[in-house]
């Protein structure tokens, strides 16, 4: 068993990564904690693509979030799950904390 305190990413950073976990050499498994910033847009233009599945719990705040030909509106409590190589884009509507997963196959 590990056992690992939430916290979340200092004032310069988007993401931090608490807990790596390995399949193998070349698959992993990612959790961690993101603070996005109102008025932020990821990636800064245009859409971006994981190689892996996504999958993010909002812990506080709102994201504007498109992907898969729809655009959503998350708030503290929602979950979304992105399949991998799916293209998104995200548009930070207020301070926003949440948890973060991202699964290899």
């Amino acid at each position: 068993m590990q056992q690992i305190n939430i916290s979340y990413p200092e004032a310069n950073e988007k993401l931090k990564t608490l807990l790596t976990l390995s399949k193998t050499h070349h698959k992993q498994h990612e959790v961690g904690t993101g603070f996005l910033k109102a008025g932020t847009r990821m990636p800064d233009a245009g859409k971006s693509a994981h190689a892996r599945h996504e999958v993010s719990i909002i812990v506080d705040g709102m994201l504007k979030t498109s992907s898969g030909g729809q655009t959503v509106l998350l708030q503290a409590g929602d979950i979304v799950s992105i399949p991998e190589l799916q293209e998104q884009s995200t548009e930070v509507v207020e301070d926003t904390r949440l948890i973060y997963i991202f699964f290899d196959k």
